[in-house]
């Protein structure tokens, strides 16, 4: 839309022939808008990745989040699909090497075909695939073409997002047990922006994965560092060991 068209709109579409074609040059900017946002779809990502991106994990709730998606898409195509083929769009990256180097081709998505409570991983052409379907969509076929199924798409997102806010609920739960005011930890491994942790303040034997280490931290918080819990947060303490206050 240009300038002249808005100003046309501010002083009051004075004649009904403006009028008109100002909804018109309106209707027409929406409506490529929405076709460009269709056809632009890198911007689009895997609701499990958002959701991991999104959150603070240990590795094995992040692998249980993983693995919990498939068991919810199966539930789902079995309550609500039955004899019908469910189709979800799971990513668009395939993977393909190039002089040893790793690549991404987005014109292909990775669809889970669900059929006899079975998931069979599959591969469409996205010039195969109607514009209106994305990532994270549920479609069906219907006489030989490709249908969104907008219902089902928020339904089972929804249910992908509960089953993973359950992981991250008892997650949080058990650091509670893990995260006391005052006590002492030493860092006995790296992984990522986690590590694993040692209380020394009750001299116990047992670690567990910490994954809310302050960024300016993690610098410091290597392998044999002692850290303090205090105020809700993790503080330096000490390279070359500990005292017991």
């Amino acid at each position: 839309m240009n300038l002249d068209s808005l100003n046309l709109f501010s002083s009051g579409l004075r004649s009904g022939e403006k009028a008109k074609a100002f909804i018109q040059e309106l209707s027409d900017y929406l409506e490529n808008m929405r076709v460009k946002k269709l056809n632009n779809r890198s911007d689009e990502i895997p609701i499990i990745e958002q959701i991991i991106s999104n959150n603070k994990l240990t590795t094995g709730n992040r692998n249980s989040i993983i693995w919990k998606e498939n068991n919810v898409i199966l539930k789902y195509a079995k309550q609500n699909f039955k004899d019908e083929i469910m189709y979800f769009a799971k990513d668009n990256k395939k993977i393909y090497w190039l002089n040893n180097q790793r690549h991404y081709n987005n014109e292909v998505y990775t669809i889970l075909k669900v059929q006899n409570n079975k998931i069979q991983e599959i591969e469409i052409n996205k010039n195969n695939m109607p514009k209106e379907i994305g990532i994270n969509d549920v479609f069906k076929k219907e006489n030989d073409e490709y249908v969104l199924d907008k219902n089902a798409t928020k339904e089972l997102k929804e249910e992908i997002t509960k089953i993973a806010e359950k992981v991250i609920e008892k997650q949080n739960k058990n650091f509670q047990k893990y995260r006391k005011e005052g006590h002492l930890y030493m860092v006995t491994e790296e992984l990522g922006n986690n590590r694993f942790l040692k209380d020394l303040s009750n001299l116990s034997e047992s670690e567990f994965e910490e994954v809310d280490i302050p960024q300016n931290l993690l610098d410091k918080a290597i392998e044999g560092t002692i850290l303090k819990y205090n105020n809700g947060k993790y503080e330096y303490y000490s390279d070359y060991g500990y005292r017991l206050e």
